[in-house]
């Protein structure tokens, strides 16, 4: 573990009248590498989105395996954020980020040698637990780097990433693979997928190793805390610097467990685009995939948007609370959702618009849910803590929806084509139990939100 200790403080050497510039200098270095670097943490973790209906129509894997493989995948990221959330706290996270996605990258390109699939959910739970060191390192880089005032703004920018990577992941991985498919065959198509994934991570191993900075300490800076004078006393000094202490707070407030609660529901919703949003579209609205992809990735792109503009707007507008804005968004999620899987016939504007609505959610409810209303509820050394709080509810609540997913999921045993489980009505209208599932979870999301309205900061 001496490897991932944190990096040594230097003296602080430089004049007073500089610091301020220094900081300004490396935190834009800091926030533009946390957004490309855990963007390429997505960009390997979704190659199996883009690649889900060829799999199975080629008999690589079957629905019901490929359930299981984002099931593990989904519980050991949750594992791993909870664990590299206390880790990250006290850690190099220079290292600790760069090691993350380097792991990460290794299993993502073994996927494409077509592994038995044992072995798949093997590597692909390794994948799940690299994956939960990179949130936690770039939430403590953020609470290391940027004063409380500033913290939503900041960390509303930092979580355009995720929508980031979706959006390459989707465009690059359907790209490659209908290239590679029309030149060397389906089997082949697939495979590509997850090479070419595995080689953007690999790029950004060593951009983070170039670029990333640990903590302002040893780059000869004073700690956040003291040069914004946050720290006003002897017992406010203790509190800043007991990581025990302050790990302990987050364990013990019922606030942070709701915010993983109400975020492991959100998940569960948002996954169902992420993970099956596409073979969605494919199978339930007969789109080429090609066309799937794109609809999707418009999500990522509001997405990237909504993120960005949630913090400003909750820091700015509403003053740092975070609840307003959580419920307008719940709302929209909800409806996003209902607009795509409720309408039974292919309109492409109609999907489009649901998309909008489901972007402009998840943009807010992945910033607030997915860490930072937990963040606001404890010390900043136990951010780290926090978020690995509210990941582990996040994404057990994601691998749930995956495996349950995949038990709605049928292939005809005649032409090979997939198809979902549902209800046929008297007048033709067919209701699947896969999207009854998925506006549900996005209900009880938006129930157990509410429930921490009035929580204050410990």
């Amino acid at each position: 573990m001496g490897f991932f200790s944190p990096a040594p403080a230097k003296p602080v050497t430089i004049p007073t009248s500089e610091i301020g510039s220094r900081f300004r200098f490396i935190r834009i270095r800091q926030v533009s590498i946390m957004l490309l670097g855990y963007a390429l943490f997505y960009v390997c973790r979704l190659a199996f989105s883009a690649t889900k209906k060829t799999m199975i129509e080629q008999g690589a894997y079957t629905a019901r395996e490929i359930g299981y493989v984002g099931s593990a995948m989904l519980i050991a990221y949750a594992i791993g954020k909870f664990v590299c959330g206390f880790l990250a706290d006290r850690a190099n996270i220079r290292r600790m980020f760069a090691f993350g996605l380097f792991v990460s990258s290794l299993a993502t390109m073994s996927v494409g040698f077509h592994v038995p699939a044992v072995m798949l959910m093997v590597i692909w739970f390794v994948n799940g637990f690299a994956q939960g060191s990179g949130s936690p390192c770039c939430v403590v880089s953020l609470a290391r780097w940027w004063p409380n005032r500033s913290r939503g703004t900041y960390y509303g920018i930092w979580s355009c990433s995720n929508n980031l990577g979706e959006a390459i992941a989707y465009v690059v991985t359907s790209v490659i693979m209908v290239r590679v498919g029309l030149a060397y065959g389906a089997d082949m198509a697939w495979r590509s997928g997850f090479w070419g994934a595995a080689m953007f991570g690999f790029i950004g191993v060593a951009l983070i190793s170039l670029l990333m900075r640990d903590s302002p300490q040893s780059e000869g800076l004073p700690s956040i805390a003291e040069w914004e004078g946050e720290i006003k006393g002897e017992e406010e000094k203790k509190n800043a610097t007991d990581v025990k202490r302050g790990q302990k707070i987050a364990l013990t407030s019922w606030a942070v467990w709701m915010v993983a609660l109400s975020g492991g529901f959100f998940c569960m919703s948002r996954y169902a685009i992420i993970d099956w949003g596409i073979f969605f579209l494919e199978v339930k609205k007969g789109y080429a995939t090609e066309t799937a992809a794109w609809i999707i990735t418009l999500n990522s792109i509001v997405g990237a948007v909504s993120s960005g503009l949630s913090g400003i707007i909750s820091d700015r507008v509403f003053k740092g609370s975070r609840n307003e804005l959580a419920l307008i968004a719940g709302i929209l999620n909800v409806t996003g959702l209902s607009l795509m899987m409720l309408v039974p016939f292919q309109c492409i504007w109609i999907d489009v618009l649901a998309m909008v609505c489901f972007g402009l959610a998840v943009g807010v409810l992945l910033t607030f849910l997915g860490g930072l209303m937990a963040v606001d509820l404890v010390p900043r050394v136990a951010a780290g803590a926090a978020l690995g709080i509210a990941g582990m509810g996040n994404y057990i609540g994601a691998g749930v929806s995956s495996a349950v997913s995949g038990f709605l999921v049928g292939r005809d045993a005649v032409t090979g084509k997939a198809y979902l489980f549902g209800h046929t009505f008297v007048n033709g209208y067919t209701l699947d139990y896969m999207s009854v599932f998925w506006i549900g979870m996005a209900v009880l999301s938006v129930l157990c939100a509410l429930t921490v309205w009035k929580a204050r900061p410990r």
